[in-house]
């Protein structure tokens, strides 16, 4: 037990405790959602990737500003009975500008960060059917692609490995309103944050 307490003890002494601040560029895997009509679709497997720079406000909290591209995944939807059908194929994508607060916990390297975000959500639509209704048949075949500015906001947690590398896991929600109508977009991520 001495041991472990000894060890741990070393774990949470060995802290960088340099300055933080400077250029940073993370990428991460994630997993999203978007809800809209009061239907939830969950997407494929995305991806973000974020620069930015970190400003020290004290030895133990910076303010970041990053701009952020994010590929949230796609879903696809396929179905057919007899001569009718019904495919669609919808990608997601953001792309905006971030303002984090990170807080470094225990006078170790571990921290937690609070985060809120502006910039353009995309929708690319692509819809393929043919549905018959009374004897009669009715057919599409388009794409559309669906744009606005919305919010979001989230946290993340994560650890300084070494003075340039560490670990972020995140949640975020968002809100944008295109024509009309509400989508509500959830990811979940992990990723690596490179410093400069």
């Amino acid at each position: 037990m001495k041991l472990l307490s000894f060890l741990l003890f070393i774990f949470f002494s060995i802290s960088a405790h340099a300055d933080k601040s400077g250029y940073y560029i993370t990428t991460n895997l994630e997993n999203s959602s978007v809800t809209f009509l009061g239907v939830q679709t969950d997407l494929d497997q995305g991806y973000n990737i974020k620069g930015g720079y970190d400003f020290p406000i004290s030895e133990t909290f910076y303010m970041s500003i990053e701009l952020e591209y994010n590929n949230m995944g796609a879903f696809d939807y396929d179905w057919a009975d007899d001569n009718e059908f019904a495919k669609s194929h919808i990608d997601a994508h953001f792309f905006g500008a971030n303002l984090k607060y990170r807080a470094y916990v225990f006078d170790s390297d571990f921290f937690i960060t609070s985060m809120f975000g502006y910039g353009y959500y995309y929708l690319d639509m692509d819809v393929n059917f043919y549905l018959e209704d009374g004897g009669k048949g009715y057919i599409a075949n388009g794409s559309q692609s669906r744009s606005a500015l919305g919010l979001s906001y989230g946290f993340e947690a994560g650890y300084d490995f070494t003075e340039h590398l560490a670990l972020t896991v995140g949640h975020n929600i968002a809100r944008a309103i295109m024509d009309g109508i509400g989508y509500d977009f959830g990811t979940s991520y992990l990723g690596l944050s490179y410093k400069f």
